[in-house]
């Protein structure tokens, strides 16, 4: 048996992302008599390694999930193939780019003493080319289509925030749930959607929101950490203990949306926001909380009315850091 923190450090995957596989069916842990954390057994430690393998070779989470519920090999052959077939038609496909910039670079090192547009213009054999690349070209429609793709994986890897919207938050009271240890983001979760339930917020607050941030953030690799969620609720609305009332002051914020789990993204936003010729960073706070940096569950409204029971799945969140106009 080994316990979440264990697996996390083993295979370099945060409790957040365990959790969130848990969620799709993916694996699955367990908490025995008398012992605090829950465990993953044998089994469930080697699923958890072919899904990392799995996402290393790019199925998406939605076939790995057919892949493992398939006792034989057929779902598998049928997700690689597919895969196999994109990649070489993202070959293909890059390789005749790649030959036409080739093309033009030699134009270009040829006519050296004319502009570029006239050393090009002046090809007619380069303008056929790129004729063939144009959106016009049926027969390169779907080559383009491939191209884009490839580009926007690149985009992933280096990607240069180009989504990255400036929003205002308005200030509100908040509810708030803390805990710290054992995964404290599904029990802080939990605290706040059955506050949600039992008051019917989303009737007294139609246009409740949810944040939330490490508290405190973790500071080694074994992963310790707590979470603290807010939800938002009328001005002076009675917050039952063990949640607290706050106020959050709210301000502008760089936000930049995230799918579920793609928490590395957080270095994306924050170097946007260091580049930034407009912004700059206007947090205060302290690295126990996340230097004032908030995680927004979007569309928490639906989630917690599609549940019953326990923290909402949710799909999207917002990424969120505290920003100002420079020079203000």
């Amino acid at each position: 048996m080994m316990t979440v923190s264990e697996v996390s450090r083993r295979f370099g995957v945060s409790p957040r992302m365990l959790r969130h596989y848990e969620k799709l069916g993916l694996m699955a842990s367990e908490r025995r008599d008398g012992y605090a954390y829950r465990v993953y057994r044998p089994e469930a430690v080697q699923r958890l390694r072919l899904i990392l393998v799995l996402r290393k070779l790019s199925v998406p989470l939605k076939d790995i999930g057919g892949i493992l519920a398939d006792p034989g090999p057929a779902t598998a052959v049928r997700a690689l193939e597919k895969n196999l077939a994109q990649m070489d038609g993202e070959i293909m496909a890059l390789q005749a780019v790649r030959d036409v910039i080739a093309e033009f670079l030699k134009a270009l090192k040829q006519r050296a003493a004319l502009p570029a547009g006239a050393a090009l213009l002046q090809d007619d054999r380069l303008m056929v080319l790129a004729d063939a690349l144009s959106p016009a070209s049926a027969l390169m429609q779907e080559e383009r289509r491939k191209i884009v793709e490839k580009m926007e994986q690149a985009e992933q890897r280096n990607p240069g925030l180009k989504d990255v919207r400036i929003v205002h938050l308005p200030a509100s009271d908040v509810a708030a749930a803390h805990a710290v240890g054992d995964e404290p983001e599904e029990r802080a979760g939990s605290l706040i959607a059955a506050f949600v339930r039992a008051e019917g917020l989303w009737e007294k607050h139609p246009g409740l929101r949810l944040y939330g941030f490490n508290h405190p953030n973790p500071v080694d690799e074994t992963g310790w950490h707590g979470y603290e969620f807010w939800v938002t609720v009328p001005d002076g609305f009675e917050v039952p203990a063990p949640l607290t009332r706050k106020h959050f002051p709210g301000g502008t914020y760089a936000a930049h949306m995230i799918q579920m789990g793609n928490f590395h993204e957080w270095a994306w936003l924050d170097e946007w926001v260091t580049n930034s010729e407009t912004y700059e960073y206007n947090g205060s706070g302290t690295p126990e909380d996340m230097f004032g940096l908030l995680e927004e569950h979007l569309n928490y409204h639906d989630h917690v009315l599609e549940t019953s029971d326990g923290e909402p799945q949710t799909s999207q969140l917002d990424l969120l850091i505290p920003v100002k106009r420079r020079g203000t």
